[in-house]
């Protein structure tokens, strides 16, 4: 099986290929060879975005004139109107695959779209009433055969998306039952689809999100929600694993930004310590929370600078704002271009090197 790289990951290693044959390090056959194992992935292509937008488009527009006349069509009318259009665009779609697959992929995106739109006005027409989360479930779930079927991971990434928004949504309409399954599914899915970076970066997302309504469901207190999502995003920064690292660490780096900000909000801690020493804790874990954030800069991390910026900014408006903004703004002016210059020097010393 040929390894999938990008068309530019693909162009860089057939330019040093040739600069080695040039050099006499290896024949054309042996050159030849070596291109032979790679296959260029297909990424986003113009044809295929264009014709996805016009097949949008069209169903918006049929959408909009359904709406329009809703009123004045019969029940039997309206289902035959919903199960017509959705039955056409899919029969187009599959006509179309064989000799214009792009375009035949458009209509059945389209149909997905028709799938859902039918979904919330079949509700309405019989008043079958239910939680509004549950519809984006039930749209998620006719989305998925379709998506393994095809093995389409943009359908796939559609499915994930409406099961993230029926999670979220399910904030306060009862436990989201649904994602003990759902969840595990997605990445299930990731291992499915070719391991795409893309379905394991939203199934994180949706993993977390499903954490979050937990501490929720069970009335977790704020300050150790903050702790738990903070304590998740240094491990999935700092635990290394095979399964595409990158992705978990960028993840986690944001995400243990974020609640560490959080967490420099003394209001937080009253329910650790009493209310005098909030402010105390909060800047306690503000210095530790800096001296993490330096860490991890020296690592060559820059979100972690911009993080830095945003506590120091969260201090200056809630503390420090008698200062000149004038001055605020040289310290932070001067920090950057300190850091600046260390990532500068950093990048230019070759590895295993230290720096003077």
């Amino acid at each position: 099986m040929k390894r999938q790289i990008s068309k530019a990951d693909f162009s860089l290693v057939s330019t040093e290929l040739e600069h080695y044959e040039n050099d006499g390090l290896i024949t054309a056959e042996q050159k030849n060879g070596i291109l032979e194992i790679y296959e260029i992935k297909g990424g986003l292509n113009f044809i295929r975005v264009v014709v996805t937008i016009g097949a949008i488009l069209v169903g918006l527009g049929i959408l909009s004139f359904i709406a329009s006349n809703w009123t004045g069509i019969s029940h039997l009318g309206k289902l035959f109107i919903i199960f017509g259009v959705f039955g056409a665009v899919n029969l187009a779609g599959y006509l179309l695959s064989e000799h214009n697959p792009k375009t035949g992929r458009s209509f059945i995106y389209l149909g997905t779209l028709v799938y859902g739109a039918g979904i919330f006005l079949i509700g309405q027409m019989y008043n079958l009433g239910g939680d509004f989360p549950t519809a984006f479930l039930l749209w998620s779930l006719g989305v998925l055969p379709m998506a393994f079927q095809l093995k389409d991971k943009y359908l796939m990434l559609g499915a994930n998306i409406l099961f993230g928004v029926y999670l979220n949504g399910s904030f306060d309409q009862g436990f989201p039952y649904a994602a003990w399954v759902g969840v595990p599914l997605l990445y299930v899915a990731f291992n499915y689809f070719a391991k795409s970076r893309l379905l394991l970066f939203f199934a994180n997302l949706t993993a977390l999100s499903f954490i979050l309504q937990i501490t929720l469901h069970y009335e977790v207190k704020g300050l150790y929600v903050v702790l738990i999502f903070f304590v998740l995003g240094l491990l999935m920064y700092g635990v290394k694993h095979h399964l595409e690292f990158d992705i978990f660490q960028l993840q986690g780096n944001i995400l243990l930004g974020i609640t560490g900000v959080i967490l420099t909000i003394p209001d937080l801690w009253g329910v650790l310590v009493g209310v005098q020493s909030t402010r105390l804790m909060s800047i306690l874990f503000a210095l530790a929370f800096v001296v993490l954030l330096f860490l991890l800069i020296r690592k060559g991390s820059l979100i972690s600078l911009i993080f830095v910026c945003v506590t120091i900014f969260r201090y200056y408006t809630d503390t420090f704002a008698f200062l000149p903004k004038s001055l605020f703004f040289i310290v932070g002016g001067l920090l950057l271009l300190g850091f600046g210059y260390y990532f500068e020097r950093m990048m230019k010393t070759p590895k295993g090197g230290t720096l003077v």
